[in-house]
């Protein structure tokens, strides 16, 4: 008789898994945070527990916002570009860790121009560090451009337009990033629609902190993913609305827990998802601020929801489905995955 597996920790660590909602800033390790500080001479304390403290967000956090601000002592140390090609060179190091088979990492290169750099040069140089990273490690990584809500529309344009100089260089998708309470997404059309001129496909972070009605804009104005999207649950006609766009929700478990997006487990609507036929995917979104791996996300789902091996392969065939790449590259994907089922009996 074949036995499954047991699903331990280790087991799913060696998954091939996907990731598409993981931010660069928010995910960059203690040791690569100190070299980084080293390019500049910048003060880190002297312990990782204190500052692991600084940069991780506790459980407890009160709010989206109150999350963000774990991401300012990060942005201070990304504003060279040799800080940036550590941070991208490092990012694909812990997805390889993490046993990822692809992954698209997420970055506002606006943050990154406060000393100087242009937006074109923050994108170059983080371009840079996740070339050298897949070249080292042996995964394809490829980037989502993200503005920031909360600055000036103009600005948001010419990010667009400049991610799309990188078309053919590892830039894949764009997307909105950042305060969607008092930012909503009508209020950023104009933008998106310049960003949907260059041909580049949109993810937008949408009803994670602001109500449903910002998803409903966001599949109108013709995003392919949406960003957590956890306040659909208990709105039908959003949900069947992003069914029949075929949109792709970016779950982001243990971050919205601790952003209060979901105020319990018992509230997190990935059944309720699911058995609406909505394709879902898991992701970490920030693997430092939130001090999780894509693993650590798998485990956590088997321990509230039962997850098994069955809904592992299913999410992560929704990632490869939903990844912003060429047909060819999925399938390349895909038959990692299916050679998984092999792998995962005894």
């Amino acid at each position: 008789m074949t036995q499954v597996n047991p699903f331990t920790e280790d087991a799913v660590r060696r998954y091939p898994k996907v990731e598409l909602h993981c931010h660069l800033d928010g995910s960059i390790s203690l040791p690569a945070l100190r070299k980084m500080a080293a390019v500049t001479g910048a003060e880190l304390p002297a312990s990782d527990a204190a500052l692991r403290k600084l940069v991780s967000a506790p459980i407890d956090t009160v709010s989206l916002i109150d999350y963000l601000k774990r991401f300012q002592i990060v942005t201070d140390l990304m504003q060279t570009p040799e800080q940036l090609r550590i941070a991208g060179y490092n990012m694909v190091q812990t997805a390889a860790a993490d046993g990822l088979i692809y992954l698209e990492t997420r970055f506002a290169p606006a943050i990154f121009t406060e000393k100087g750099l242009s937006i074109r040069e923050a994108i170059a140089a983080t371009l840079d560090g996740l070339h050298a990273g897949s070249q080292e490690f042996g995964i394809p990584v490829n980037a989502i451009i993200c503005a920031m809500r909360d600055r000036p529309l103009d600005e948001c344009i010419t990010v667009f337009q400049t991610a799309a100089e990188f078309k053919d260089q590892g830039v894949v998708g764009l997307d909105f990033a950042g305060d969607e309470y008092h930012h909503p997404t009508l209020d950023l059309a104009d933008a998106v629609r310049a960003g949907q001129a260059t041909g580049l496909p949109f993810t937008i972070h949408a009803g994670e902190a602001g109500p449903v009605d910002n998803v409903v804009v966001a599949l109108t104005l013709g995003a392919k993913r949406i960003g957590h999207g956890v306040h659909m649950s208990g709105f039908p006609a959003a949900i069947a609305q992003t069914k029949e766009a075929g949109a792709t929700i970016e779950i982001c478990p243990t971050s919205n827990i601790q952003t209060k997006a979901v105020q319990s487990w018992d509230d997190f609507p990935l059944a309720e998802f699911l058995s609406a036929g909505l394709k879902v995917t898991v992701n970490t979104d920030d693997r430092t601020v939130s001090n999780v791996t894509l693993t650590d996300e798998f485990i956590t789902l088997r321990k509230h929801f039962g997850l098994d091996w069955s809904l592992l392969e299913r999410l992560t065939l929704n990632a490869i489905d939903a990844a912003f790449i060429d047909d060819d590259q999925k399938e390349t994907l895909r038959a990692k995955v299916l050679a998984a089922r092999n792998t995962s009996r005894v």
